[in-house]
């Protein structure tokens, strides 16, 4: 796939970091010429500096009708907004957008962006999730609820996963293992190489798929 991501944050590189490992073409724009440096440096990825909302970027740098998906990851939901217009203006097949705001959100996706995930309301029901030792799931715009929701659960002593690797688990493929936090860390999947009691398993799953993505580990 060839993925855009607007913006050079932390969440941005990451991202372009782990997609260009799994042989994605990524291109990451940010107006922060460090940014754009040290995004360069962490992986296979064209880091271009300039200003996201510049109409000339998509005339001189960026082609929008060869991009699968783009990604807007700014930490400004008008930088977000206007991206995520210009690619659905341009044919992009995938958008998906983080906003900080649930209006914001529930807007984006009735206007035909595939996803906006707002982020402090994920962000409070992981940890609600984890202080109830139990899983929960949000959806990522409440107002206009999509198929797919945020999963967190805690592994216990008794559950069948302990001494397991996540790839040794019969997962559904409708669910996508985002991280696990092993009570100090936060671990991308493949670091965790031994499941323990205590550690969250942080997950986006398909909603009906939910009580068979809990049964893999227990």
């Amino acid at each position: 796939m060839r993925v855009l991501i607007i913006g050079a944050g932390e969440t941005g590189r990451h991202l372009a970091r782990a997609l260009s490992k799994r042989a994605n073409e990524v291109i990451i724009v940010d107006k922060d010429k460090e940014k754009c440096e040290i995004a360069a440096s962490e992986g296979d990825v064209m880091a271009i500096n300039r200003d996201a909302t510049d109409l000339k970027l998509y005339e001189e740098d960026i082609d929008l009708r060869k991009i699968d998906v783009l990604v807007a990851v700014t930490d400004r939901d008008e930088v977000n907004l206007f991206v995520s217009i210009m690619a659905k203006n341009y044919g992009v097949p995938r958008v998906i957008v983080r906003v900080k705001d649930l209006k914001v959100a529930s807007i984006l996706e009735r206007s035909g962006i595939e996803k906006a995930i707002c982020v402090p309301y994920v962000t409070a029901k992981l940890i609600e999730g984890i202080i109830e030792g139990k899983y929960s799931i949000a959806s990522f715009a409440p107002t206009f609820t999509g198929n797919y929701g945020i999963v967190s659960m805690t592994l216990t002593e008794s559950d069948s996963a302990i001494g397991k690797r996540l790839e040794d688990l019969t997962i559904p493929s409708q669910a996508r293992i985002l991280a696990v936090f092993d009570g100090e860390d936060m671990l991308d999947p493949e670091e965790a190489t031994e499941l323990k009691p205590g550690y969250e398993i942080i997950a986006l799953v398909r909603n009906d798929k939910v009580k068979e993505f809990l049964e893999a580990f227990r």
